[in-house]
């Protein structure tokens, strides 16, 4: 199994010039994706990165999508132009993975799956190699294992927990020379709970923000979270399909402070219910849709409550 790195290690390892073999980027945050690979850009040659880099986004057709699986190799086998390494980046990896899936009932393997893992496998030292995920991976595709077994993995989703929210938010205030009041630091983490792509945006808006006064402020933060047209109108949905009650929990607590109906929100958790949940699961969540929406409807209870539970049995 290829080594995992995190994405300050992966920084130090191109800041020391020996980026070697393959990498996996995977994660929610799509902007910390972008920065590494333009520090890996950027890390060629001016004169000569026309020459040793190429951008590979795969294809939505999955035929031209296995196509490209030819073509990457190929691109990795091309001797590099008066640089030591040349620089691949595939956009959309999730994309390869699911065009590489074998059919029901086919036997034997893709060729061009034999193909990627052959590469991936050579150990040629003229290329890197950068995968990035625009989604979720399928782990039960051999493709994806097969990128998981030779390809260093980063994980950018470094929220963990609210501990490393309020690491990565004091970082990026110092980095910005941007004060940050205390509070205002507990307020954004526990808005973005572990979603650093909506941590990532909440900051950047409240730093804009603040930019005049030199200070984040919780007054700041509250003011640019307070419209209801900021806030992540799928973020419960998420959060209730990733199994993080707390984080489904803080998005209703939300949603129904900024005034939306509490039917309304039913509808979204009936609409979770009939499009996304494991067929094996349907039939006891609408049994607690259905008791929710009538205690709704004849006042049977507090409605932030009835919701309240509703959510920690759907995340469950």
């Amino acid at each position: 199994m290829a080594p995992r790195l995190s994405p300050s290690a992966f920084k130090e390892r191109i800041a020391a010039g020996g980026p070697q073999g393959s990498y996996l980027l995977v994660g929610p945050d799509h902007a910390l994706k972008d920065e590494l690979t333009s520090l890996l850009a950027g890390s060629l040659d001016e004169g000569l990165r026309a020459f040793n880099l190429d951008r590979l986004h795969v294809a939505d057709s999955r035929p031209e999508a296995r196509g490209q699986v030819w073509m990457l190799a190929d691109l990795a086998r091309t001797h590099p132009v008066m640089a030591p390494w040349r620089l691949i980046i595939v956009h959309g990896v999730e994309k390869l993975v699911t065009a590489l899936r074998k059919p029901e009932g086919a036997r034997g393997e893709w060729d061009e799956l034999g193909a990627l893992e052959e590469m991936l496998g050579s150990r040629d030292d003229r290329a890197v190699v950068v995968f990035v995920a625009g989604g979720d991976l399928d782990r039960r595709v051999k493709a994806a294992q097969v990128l998981e077994h030779h390809a260093t993995v980063v994980d950018c989703d470094p929220l963990a927990d609210a501990g490393d929210a309020i690491a990565w938010i004091r970082a990026e205030a110092a980095s910005e020379q941007i004060r940050i009041e205390p509070a205002a630091v507990r307020l954004l983490a526990t808005l973005a709970g572990n979603d650093a792509a909506r941590l990532r945006k909440e900051f950047e808006r409240a730093a804009l923000f603040a930019s005049g006064e030199g200070i984040i402020t919780e007054a700041a933060v509250r003011e640019v979270t307070s419209g209801p047209g900021l806030l992540d109108p799928w973020a419960m949905i998420n959060a209730i399909e990733r199994g993080n009650p707390a984080a489904a929990l803080r998005e209703l607590a939300l949603k129904l402070d900024h005034g939306e109906e509490s039917l309304m929100i039913l509808g979204q958790l009936g609409w979770y219910v009939r499009t996304r949940l494991h067929p094996g699961l349907v039939s006891r969540a609408v049994e607690s849709l259905f008791r929710t929406d009538l205690a709704l409807k004849t006042s049977r209870g507090d409605a932030r409550v009835l919701l309240e539970r509703l959510i920690v049995e759907l995340s469950g």
